[in-house]
């Protein structure tokens, strides 16, 4: 005869987590202090964790965003973006700069000075909007993030990606691409 096991269904809370989470079995995702109180002049990451090798390298990091500079980069691989604000935090503005061409078309187009303001978007991105704060940027898409010179806690987010992931930086030195003051 089996012994019969009754669960009763209990809301989620703050104080369930927390419990849990003091019990070493979840770990709830916040920024990290080190990302948060970062007073560098790009900001800071901190890695939540790293998977191994064997299960498929994979990371966890929270991203303090301090740059207003747009330095673009590419990946070889997918991350991951997550803007959720867990703390409520009254953040500046975080901006996502996405070129309208994936890296070969992109460095073909720097390399005979031909970029313009037409092969980019520059988009304020949202925190905590379900359809619109998750999404992925694939692989060799040129991209970057800032943020504005206001006053006030720079904005945090979390990002995904392969423990291995490099920034391929690109070198702009013949062109300044800035924000319009007239949109902050």
């Amino acid at each position: 005869m089996k012994k019969e096991i009754l669960l009763e269904p209990q809301k989620v809370s703050l104080s369930l987590f927390t419990a849990l989470e003091k019990l070493k079995l979840i770990k709830l995702i916040r920024p990290a202090k080190k990302t948060l109180e970062t007073k560098t002049k790009t900001g800071t990451v901190s890695k939540f964790y790293v998977s191994s090798a064997k299960s498929g390298a994979h990371s966890l990091m929270s991203v303090g965003k301090r740059t207003q500079d747009i330095k673009l980069s590419w990946h070889g691989d997918n991350e991951d973006f997550l803007l959720i604000n867990p703390l409520n935090l009254k953040f500046k503005k975080l901006y996502l700069i996405i070129s309208y061409l994936k890296k070969t078309a992109f460095l073909k187009k720097l390399t005979a000075r031909k970029i313009s303001k037409k092969d980019f978007a520059a988009i304020e991105l949202e925190f905590n909007n379900p359809r619109l704060s998750f999404f992925i940027m694939l692989k060799n898409t040129v991209h970057c993030e800032i943020t504005d010179n206001s006053k006030g806690q720079h904005p945090v987010f979390f990002v995904t990606e392969p423990s291995g992931l490099e920034s391929n930086k690109i070198k702009m030195k013949n062109f300044d691409i800035r924000l319009s003051t007239e949109n902050k």
